[in-house]
């Protein structure tokens, strides 16, 4: 296949015409009183996105011209690294990025090296990261997370509130999910203990009526992979539990037949207490998931052709909790006997590999088996947490709740950001005060220096920005907080009120903004020491003289005889 190659200014400027394509459309969301864009539906009759979402409004442009494209795709593929890992900071990173690249490109035009203006900017990133590390304030209180959602939701009321509830309850480890809610008003509920959805084989195994629910209090919990249907298979292991008195909660592939039949008879007399339920997960999954249980549990997972026969197991194989809990959906298991330091050296283990996965590109192998492999990552955290929440978002057309969910989750992703490193003040102006702080930080050499000035000025580009969205004279802002010298002091661009940020509520996750800032700097870099593009030539000559319309007119009639 023959090949275009580009050179040196022109592939800048064309990556510059790709940045310049995406920065334009995402900047006009930035901030909480941003406004919206409507995205066409890729599927002709749906329905259109609507969204506030910076990252989702870059994935959503594609520019004609392939090489502009090979820019806007770093542009998004730099955005989308931040809001994978901290859910917000998309638009900051694409509004820095911007600003940066095109100082960059005057000066490399002028003369200057591209290796060294990168060397300058990484110079003054290493920088501005220690020092924002340095003024971040910790401690965040309720206060804090009620005005960092609100600035991730871009207002959504009570948003705050019901997040305060969930890191409250669950922490930072113990994970929350989203999903589309049934109702007008959010939701969230909490389940202490180890929850899964799989309810009772047979609702014969239920001990309160009332609430159509098996309760089995400090059971034996035996844990195993394949199918079982012979009851007789079973009977030895039921006779030890029987001795201590004491209900078992059978977890496997399935019970059928003669062993389930036997099971609610012997439930059903009384002579002793059982209920049977399916594992987590389905297929390959099943395994690591029954594992997983008899982590928690302090028991044994009986999977694989070698495992332990049903007739042979003992007391000492099974797991155990103080509570179990099954309803015709979904079963929770409370109190698992498990080793607490066992399971946290397993949730660190999942937690690197998720954090691999995350990192990778999408070019780096399959992005739906990448995500399909987090996912399952994900799930299995959250069955070892030991606590779980659900966030149900709330809305009245499935368009609203779907833009809803990707803002509440950003919000509640950044205020986990915030938990982990501190918070600043926020509306750019964070990074507004180190500008001055970049005076002290002298560079090997003249066009290393110029990279630092460039970073420079990109800071105060973010503040900028969020001030022109709303109507505002960027020019009197900064001067205004210049006047003030005070690093606590910040601008609402909702409410257009000056004063201390926790008091007005502008406040940044500190991680948030470095990683915005180490992202743009990043992307930029790769783009300016680009010399050369080399892309394959379509061959557009197997078309050559083809018309859809003259196929469409002159197509015969199949009903014809």
């Amino acid at each position: 296949m023959p090949k275009q190659i580009i050179y040196d200014e022109e592939v800048r400027n064309r990556f510059m015409c790709g940045i310049n394509k995406v920065a334009n459309a995402v900047s006009v969301t930035y901030g909480s009183a941003g406004p919206a864009v409507m995205i066409e539906h890729i599927a002709s009759g749906l329905p259109p996105v609507f969204t506030r979402d910076g990252v989702t409004v870059a994935k959503s442009i594609q520019c004609e011209d392939r090489t502009e494209d090979l820019g806007a795709r770093m542009l998004r593929d730099a955005a989308s690294a931040v809001s994978r890992k901290v859910g917000d900071g998309t638009t900051s990173t694409i509004v820095l990025a911007q600003a940066i690249s095109k100082e960059c490109m005057i000066h490399v035009t002028t003369g200057y090296h591209p290796i060294q203006l990168k060397r300058g900017m990484d110079l003054a990133l290493a920088f501005v990261e220690a020092k924002l590390k340095e003024q971040a304030i910790s401690g965040i209180n309720s206060d804090y997370i009620e005005s960092i959602s609100a600035i991730a939701t871009k207002n959504e009321p009570g948003v705050g509130t019901l997040l305060v509830e969930a890191f409250d309850k669950l922490g930072t480890e113990s994970p929350l999910t989203f999903q589309l809610g049934n109702s007008r008003e959010d939701q969230l509920s909490i389940v202490d203990g180890l929850s899964y959805e799989q309810g009772y084989l047979s609702p014969y195994f239920v001990t309160d009526s009332d609430r159509d629910e098996a309760i089995l209090e400090n059971p034996y919990i035996l844990l195993y992979d394949k199918e079982i249907s012979d009851l007789m298979d079973l009977v030895p292991i039921l006779e030890e539990v029987s001795v201590e008195n004491r209900p078992l909660l059978i977890i496997a592939e399935d019970v059928v037949d003669k062993a389930l039949s036997g099971l609610l008879l012997n439930h059903v007399k009384g002579i002793f207490k059982v209920a049977a339920v399916k594992p987590p997960g389905f297929g390959d999954k099943c395994e690591n998931r029954l594992k997983d249980l008899a982590l928690i549990t302090g028991g044994e997972a009986l999977v694989g052709d070698f495992a332990t026969k049903l007739e042979q197991v003992t007391l000492d194989q099974l797991g155990q909790a103080k509570h179990v809990v099954i309803t015709a959906e979904n079963i929770t298991i409370v109190g698992g006997y498990g080793d607490a330091t066992a399971i946290k050296q397993c949730r660190l283990r999942l937690e690197e590999e998720a954090d691999f996965i995350q990192n990778k590109k999408p070019g780096d192998g399959s992005p739906t088996g990448n995500k399909h492999d987090f996912e399952e990552l994900e799930e299995r955290l959250a069955i070892l947490s030991g606590k779980t929440g659900v966030y149900e978002v709330g809305g009245i057309s499935d368009i609203e709740i779907k833009e809803r969910m990707v803002r509440i989750e950003n919000a509640y992703m950044s205020t986990k950001a915030a938990i982990e490193e501190g918070v600043l003040p926020g509306g750019g102006v964070g990074l507004f005060n180190i500008i001055h702080l970049l005076d002290e930080l002298i560079a090997p050499n003249i066009e290393q220096q110029q990279g630092v000035d460039i970073v420079k000025q990109a800071l105060q580009k973010p503040l900028q920005r969020l001030v022109s969205n709303v109507g505002v004279n960027s020019e009197e802002v900064i001067a205004r907080l210049r006047s003030e010298n005070n690093p606590r002091f910040a601008y609402n661009t909702q409410d257009k009120q000056y004063g201390d940020f926790l008091e007005i509520g502008v406040i940044d996750a500190v991680k948030v903004i470095r990683l915005a800032l180490r992202h743009a700097v990043s992307v930029v870099g790769t783009l300016l020491t680009t010399e050369v593009v080399i892309k394959h030539v379509p061959d557009h000559s197997i078309m050559a003289g083809y018309s859809p319309e003259w196929a469409a007119a002159t197509r015969e009639d199949p009903r014809a005889p």
